[in-house]
């Protein structure tokens, strides 16, 4: 009688397990890691010895375990399997030696358990991971989507300006080279002829990011490319207290870039640092010969970025700057320019320590057939 009693309770709480394990995935649906939170407390409850009892889920480099899991002196396993591989397992432990039989300290029941549990949390790994997939193929779709609209819209509004701004910084010119101007009209013009040429540049990012200028693929040497583009703008470093630190590897080799498209990628980045730094700092940049091609990294001592401001700088148009003082276009282009080029970039940053941008391009481009 005392048997039969026994292994009904055993078998109320392995029953009292799967429910709550089901409970649990209703609960937190595609969340996996407070399902797998919660399942390494349920699972000691379902054991012969629970105060004895701990537990640990392992999928891939992430685990999730009891706090004294590392001291059970007899484990029992069953694998997680995602398609045809093992891709984790499921454990439950006894931290002190547990009499048994033969078969040692865990019962047929409990063995059946482990098998149960690592099944549904294989079926609920598999859904997750395909309902993950499926969403970001869903928000990849709607930004594609929105980069075409953007684009567009870009597009127009680039040719719509490109006339009537040719015609005033033409007549502008003019009326400069006639002469016979005091010094505040000498000063209007000069005030019409830079407003005018900064938004060309405007215009040239619009242009580069609706893909209306082609590129010019030569080969190139990002250590000239450095060079030149900081001898232009090395007065801003000086006026706002930013110290340059260039380190440039004097064995890079030349890459099949357009020349132009990389100058205004550099100046896109270290114009973004120079802005980050307002009060003074250290920008960094460093070209590397590296495996899979060449790298470049622009790095400052600014004000960083959180990681919900990091997820949005390469939206067209959004910017953290003051309005009037920047388009959102920057980092765009930036991104656009390196995709076109095969290439990677990466961005490390956090609130107070700075940020870093480090572009990988590939030493030779696939010609498109």
């Amino acid at each position: 009688m005392q048997a039969t009693e026994f292994q009904l309770q055993e078998r109320v709480k392995e029953l009292e397990c799967l429910y709550e394990l089901s409970r649990i995935a209703l609960e937190d649906e595609n969340n996996l890691e407070a399902i797998l939170s919660k399942t390494i407390l349920i699972m000691p409850k379902a054991m012969q010895h629970p105060k004895l009892a701990e537990s640990r889920i392992v999928i891939g480099k992430e685990v999730h375990a009891t706090p004294n899991f590392n001291k059970s002196v007899h484990r029992l396993s069953s694998g997680l399997m995602l398609g045809k591989n093992i891709r984790g397992k499921v454990e439950v432990g006894y931290r002190t030696k547990i009499k048994g039989n033969k078969r040692g300290p865990f019962l047929p029941e409990e063995k059946k358990l482990i098998k149960a549990v690592a099944s549904e949390l294989s079926l609920l790994v598999k859904r997750i991971i395909t309902e993950g997939e499926k969403q970001k193929l869903q928000n990849q779709l709607l930004q594609l989507e929105r980069l075409a609209f953007v684009g567009e819209l870009s597009a127009g509004i680039a040719h719509e300006l490109n006339e009537p701004l040719g015609r005033i910084l033409g007549f502008a010119q003019l009326i400069k080279k006639a002469g016979g101007l005091n010094g505040q009209q000498e000063e209007d013009i000069e005030r019409i002829v830079k407003a005018s040429l900064y938004t060309r540049e405007i215009i040239k990012k619009l242009m580069i990011f609706s893909r209306q200028m082609p590129q010019q693929i030569t080969q190139v040497n990002l250590n000239d490319v450095v060079s030149n583009t900081l001898y232009f703008i090395d007065v801003r470093f000086q006026s706002q207290r930013i110290k340059l630190v260039s380190n440039l590897d004097p064995a890079l080799p030349f890459i099949q870039a357009d020349a132009v498209q990389m100058s205004q990628v550099l100046v896109n980045l270290t114009t973004n640092a120079i802005h980050a730094m307002a009060t003074g700092g250290q920008l960094t940049i460093i070209t590397k010969k590296k495996r899979e091609g060449v790298s470049l990294v622009i790095k400052d001592t600014g004000h960083g970025m959180t990681n919900e401001v990091k997820r949005k700088i390469f939206e067209p148009f959004f910017t953290t700057k003051p309005v009037g003082q920047g388009t959102g276009l920057g980092l765009s282009v930036v991104q656009g320019i390196v995709t076109a080029h095969n290439g990677k970039i990466t961005v490390i940053s956090a609130p107070g320590k700075g940020a870093k941008f480090e572009l990988l391009l590939p030493l030779k481009q696939i010609r498109k057939k």
